[in-house]
């Protein structure tokens, strides 16, 4: 029995027999951990619950508690939690977001602060294979169509089934494992050193011999990756076992599955793959091996068949850079993705990881040696079809977005191309480049002029790119009479590419541009708010693969049977 006392003429129950009672959160947590949705109960549960005080160590320790029968029971309740929290994440009331934000996943905390080489090695070995797999099977289903009847015939009736052929040789992606890269690259900075771990091309399975260090061993994450990350790991010499990297692996990967937007899963596969790229170019360790002189790989990315073009020769590759690889990379989406259904999500990242690539050149004075003429003419290009769409891109799109983004890679070039070109004749064949195309940034101008003197729902938007384009327009507008004049005087009717170089290189005194600013900051990659519908999505996509792949029909009735005998 509970012991009374007398006080002030007052029985009580004295304090020993007292249970502590549990805050209204904790109960609200409690009726989540049962069968039963909460919100028959209280239609505003959802609602009150994103309103009170977390109580974190409650919550985890709730889950932690759980074996894997009784969270499967509570599966629904769990996943409206998620859900619950996605939402609140979008709503205005800053309590509910605060709340949401802190929905932690154990699981990723452990992963953030791995610091174990062997274990950000073995991650790196595991997906490097799992992606090397999948690029070998696919070099070898598009071996079989060049060499086989298709190819045949073909090449009797011309190059009007390119399209199909390439839609035939895709192979299934794989959107488990290019998560576990973006959650590794994304959540552990220490796991950027790993991209330049080397290994078997193929995904041959072989096992390494790691020497013992002779000297002592840094810190991951302390210091930028260098050459010596490279021949960290032994491998055999074997003839037909190319030696790679992650991050190659990774190029070739991105460059297939990027072919072709179209298909859903490559779709996701093609979005998440930009968005491990935006990760990358945004880590200055990163950078630092990307743009390695030291580090020259030859990598053979896979390109779209195209009519105008002939597959170039693995042989002729040059050795370079890793950035150079990454830029060819976004100038192939470039030019293989203008269609009707147009992808302008990943035509944005796709423009941003180039920024934060000329960001960390321009900020480090990195001269890369890379054929900039070829984005340059693809950023031309990409804004033709723009202006040639304009109708039809205007229902589904802001286009003024992704225009002002390429005008002002242009104006990095113009303002800070001098700190990071690799030569003053780069300068000199920017200019030209933007004299030559003059007609397209004249259109471009006067779409935008004329939709930002409308009062209309683009005015705003059209506005920033008019101004954006000042110092193109008075580049253009300084040369172009010099060069008229140039060609008057001398009687010549067309001249040739030196010679308007020439007119260029004797005027620059004369020119005035205007100064920019923000042209090299940028927002930093988030995935929380913008990306959390992507990867709520893609898990689910995840999820519903593997329970496909792992259907009782790909076990035979005999092994079956075989494993139910034995149960007892």
């Amino acid at each position: 029995m509970a012991q009374v006392e007398k006080r002030g003429g007052l029985l009580r129950k004295s304090s020993a027999s007292k249970k502590p009672l549990k805050e209204k959160v904790v109960l609200m947590y409690d009726e989540i951990f049962m069968t039963e949705d909460p919100s028959k109960c209280s239609p505003r549960f959802w609602e009150e619950l994103f309103l009170m005080k977390v109580n974190l160590e409650y919550l985890e320790g709730k889950l932690e508690s759980l074996d894997g029968e009784e969270l499967m029971k509570i599966k629904d309740n769990i996943n409206c939690l998620f859900q619950h929290c996605i939402q609140a994440l979008g709503e205005e009331h800053p309590i509910r977001v605060v709340n949401a934000l802190q929905s932690v996943n154990p699981y990723i905390v452990k992963l953030s602060i791995v610091d174990d080489e062997a274990t950000l090695n073995g991650m790196g070995l595991v997906i490097a294979q799992a992606l090397s797999e999948y690029n070998r099977q696919y070099k070898d289903k598009e071996e079989e169509h060049q060499s086989g009847f298709f190819s045949a015939l073909t090449n009797m009736v011309g190059s009007m089934f390119i399209a199909d052929a390439h839609e035939k040789i895709s192979v299934q992606t794989n959107e488990a494992i290019l998560l576990a890269l973006y959650e590794a690259v994304h959540l552990n900075r220490n796991f950027i050193t790993v991209l330049a771990q080397s290994h078997p091309e193929m995904g041959l399975v072989t096992t390494p011999v790691s020497p013992a260090p002779t000297t002592p061993v840094t810190p991951l994450g302390t210091t930028p990756p260098s050459s010596d990350v490279i021949s960290s790991v032994e491998l055999p010499l074997d003839a037909d076992v190319q030696t790679s990297n992650l991050l190659i692996t990774f190029l070739k990967y991105s460059s297939i599955v990027m072919q072709d937007t179209k298909d859903e899963h490559r779709l996701h596969s093609g979005k998440l793959c930009l968005i491990i790229l935006t990760c990358i170019a945004e880590d200055q360790y990163a950078n630092a091996f990307l743009h390695d002189d030291n580090m020259n790989f030859r990598v053979n990315l896979h390109r779209m068949p195209m009519r105008h073009r002939k597959k170039a020769a693995d042989k002729n590759l040059p050795c370079r850079p890793l950035v150079c690889a990454v830029l060819d990379l976004m100038v192939e989406f470039i030019v293989t993705h203008m269609m009707k259904e147009f992808p302008m999500d990943l035509y944005i990242r796709c423009i941003q990881v180039v920024h934060k690539l000329l960001c960390y050149q321009k900020k480090c004075r990195v001269r890369l040696h890379y054929t900039w003429r070829e984005l340059w003419s693809a950023l031309i290009n990409l804004l033709k079809f723009l202006m040639s769409n304009e109708t039809v891109l205007l229902a589904k799109h802001n286009i003024f977005t992704l225009a002002l983004m390429i005008v002002n890679l242009f104006n990095m070039f113009i303002t800070y191309g001098d700190t990071f070109l690799p030569t003053p004749s780069s300068y000199d064949e920017l200019y030209y480049e933007i004299i030559r195309m003059h007609q397209s940034f004249d259109n471009l101008y006067s779409m935008v002029l004329r939709l930002s003197t409308n009062a209309g729902q683009w005015k705003e938007a059209a506005s920033k790119v008019t101004h954006a384009l000042v110092n193109i327009r008075a580049i253009i507008n300084h040369f172009n009479p010099k060069i008229e004049s140039y060609a008057a005087v001398n009687h010549i009717s067309q001249l040739s590419e030196e010679q308007v170089l020439e007119v260029v290189r004797a005027n620059y005194d004369t020119l005035t541009l205007k100064l920019q600013d923000g042209l090299d900051q940028y927002e930093r990659y988030s995935e929380q708010h913008k990306e959390a519908a992507f990867f709520k999505e893609l898990v689910r996509s995840i999820s519903t693969n593997v329970r496909r792949n792992l259907a009782f029909h790909t076990l035979s009735q005999e092994v079956l049977l075989k494993e139910f005998s034995t149960i007892s």
